[in-house]
């Protein structure tokens, strides 16, 4: 009865109109009229006071992430109704295609998000870089990145953050309030939470917690796709009560984040299944298979709902975002081979090999790379390996002496030889321009031996894209592949022949990525609703990562640091007022990173599971 009370009361205005209102309440629920009155004086004293604190209160940001979303797969399904919770966000809000950063990979994307730079200035280009002074790879964390976060820039100017499982937050840095790291933590035994007494309190609060979710590189059998699904959708589950804790705990947050991941796990795992123009659909598989991805998005519409219902009230904005989307995997692209058939790179002579000759035997006897008793037994054979894989498998071959360049990671990434820069560098600093443009003239002949269509869609010099103090680091070269290919930089399929493909239909031989047919795309998306955003407003110029910290800062009324690379979104803004900016703050990362050889290991796999390696 009490809240019909305000909603009658506030149509009445005059004395008279108020006794005919309670005379109204009182027949309509067969009340006394002096309760009536009673209850009147107690609801409008109370509705008095809530509108006075709502024009102070102060405003919160509700950041919800879908690693990996993409319009192409929600639309279908907002079409059904059986995304409710964000079928309205859209409807009284605001949506956009959300462009990623150059490359759309995690670690880099959400450094994106965080620091509204791009990767000049926070200094990550992809999940291991080059260490150095050396061509050995060493994996990235948080201690990498040289930019401060969004959630530091706030704690900093007083405001309380609570930030879980957004990738690249190991080791965790100290704000104000509480923080779970994501992807990039080595695991449970370390210290993944600020502060870090909170992680025995969420063990206890929850009785289990799942950081991320393994996926073994290879084939996977129809019962472990069970156990995978089920198992990404228990971190889900747990990560949004982890959430909901931290949010309880301190009421009095202004900046909140989650990030879902189980997107991007399914959809690298679980895309063919689902897209029945993907070379390796089964209709079979299908009808067992076919709806992970799309479920995974229902379950996380009714546990985003429930956090909307919790804790978003008038004064919090809800951003919506992924940092990057989703298509198909259909093609292996060997870029090393390539540059080694055009005269840019050299490999060793085969013989004697016996690393590559062991790996290769021990990895072709089972179409599942490097697992179960092949692996124990090569890296009983190999200790050594055990740290280092990638590199050994990928580079280890490499005659320095007569390399131009080469490629690094999954995505187009490509460094120079350069005498004095790299230990056996080949290339005079005079020569190095020469040797780019060879480079970039190659890649951008790269195509596709079906379709001719080219296999990137752009290829930059560094400085094109890039600026800042991080440009030392960055490729020399950046092919941009915003389609179905994925870079494999190690061949499982034996010598390096000059007869062999370039470019390889998935399916078609023993790949690293065997059993991944799902590929990050440029495209993601953006959902703004609530306090200070503009309902239905059509957005022209599409938004980037980097728009989004300084958009943030905006709503809060905050300064925004001038060496902030994006934009604010005034667009989507209700009240659009002049940005303030303020001198950027020394920024000195001094976390401590170091992996330990065992945890090192985990990330190898863990990444290696998702296709990130090659």
């Amino acid at each position: 009865m009490t809240p019909r009370g305000p909603f009658i009361l506030h149509s009445f205005y005059s004395l008279q109109d108020t006794r005919n209102a309670l005379a109204l309440w009182s027949n309509s629920f067969g009340l006394n009229p002096r309760v009536c009155y009673n209850r009147f004086v107690r609801i409008t004293a109370s509705a008095y006071l809530n509108n006075a604190n709502m024009t102070s209160a102060k405003p919160r940001v509700l950041v919800l992430g879908l690693d990996g979303a993409t319009w192409t797969l929600l639309d279908p399904l907002l079409a059904q109704q059986k995304l409710p919770t964000l079928g309205k966000l859209i409807q009284n809000g605001s949506r956009s295609i959300l462009r990623s950063c150059i490359q759309p990979s995690s670690e880099q994307a959400w450094s994106a998000f965080a620091t509204g730079k791009q990767n000049g200035k926070f200094g990550l280009y992809g999940f291991y870089q080059r260490a150095k002074n050396s061509y050995a790879l060493e994996y990235i964390n948080a201690s990498h990145r040289r930019a401060a976060t969004l959630w530091r820039i706030l704690s900093e100017r007083g405001k309380k953050c609570v930030v879980v499982n957004v990738p690249l937050t190991w080791p965790v840095e100290k704000i104000n309030g509480a923080l779970v790291s994501g992807l990039m933590t080595p695991g449970l035994n370390s210290e993944f939470t600020f502060p870090h007494e909170l992680k025995n309190e969420l063990l206890n609060e929850l009785g289990e917690y799942i950081i991320d979710v393994d996926i073994e590189r290879g084939e996977t059998g129809g019962e472990s796709l069970d156990e995978l699904a089920a198992r990404v959708k228990r971190m889900s589950e747990l990560q949004t009560r982890a959430f909901e804790y931290l949010l309880e705990k301190n009421s009095d947050w202004d900046f909140g984040m989650l990030v879902h991941r189980a997107p991007d796990i399914l959809c690298h795992k679980f895309w063919r299944y689902q897209d029945p123009s993907h070379p390796l659909y089964n209709e079979r598989e299908a009808a067992q298979w076919g709806n992970v991805i799309n479920d995974c998005f229902e379950y996380l519409d009714a546990f985003n709902a429930r956090l909307l219902e919790k804790f978003a009230d008038e004064n919090t904005t809800v951003i919506v975002l992924s940092d990057h989307g989703f298509g198909p995997l259909t093609h292996a692209v060997y870029l090393n081979q390539y540059f080694a058939q055009k005269g840019i790179l050299a490999y060793k002579e085969q013989q004697g090999n016996t690393l590559s000759s062991a790996l290769r035997a021990g990895v072709k006897r089972l179409n599942n790379p490097l697992v179960g008793a092949v692996k124990a037994r090569v890296f009983e054979l190999f200790p050594k390996l055990k740290s280092n894989l990638h590199y050994s498998m990928a580079y280890g071959n490499m005659d320095w002496s007569r390399t131009k360049a080469y490629a690094v990671g999954t995505m187009g990434n490509v460094y120079l030889n350069v005498r004095g820069r790299e230990p056996e560098g080949r290339l005079e600093t005079g020569d190095y321009e020469a040797a780019r443009d060879e480079v970039i003239s190659v890649m951008r002949e790269l195509r596709d031996p079906e379709t001719q269509k080219p296999i990137f869609d752009f290829v930059y010099r560094r400085e094109e894209i890039y600026h800042g103090d991080a440009l030392e680091d960055a490729p020399d070269v950046v092919g941009l592949i915003d389609g179905p290919y994925h870079i494999a930089a190690v061949d499982w399929r034996g010598a390096n022949g000059k007869e062999k493909s370039i470019v390889e239909k998935v399916g078609n031989q023993l790949l690293f990525v065997s059993d991944t047919s799902g590929q990050h795309r440029m495209n993601g998306i953006l959902i703004a609703n609530g306090a200070g955003i503009s309902p239905n407003h059509p957005i022209t110029q599409s938004p980037n990562l980097i728009d989004l910290a300084p958009t943030i800062l905006q709503i809060f009324g905050e300064a925004i640091p001038n060496d902030m690379d994006g934009r604010v979104l005034n667009e989507l803004l209700l009240h659009q007022r002049q940005a303030a900016y303020a001198p950027a703050s020394n920024f000195e990362n001094q976390m401590d990173g170091e992996y330990s050889d065992a945890e090192r290991q985990a990330i190898e796999e863990r990444l290696a599971g998702l296709g990130y390696l090659g």
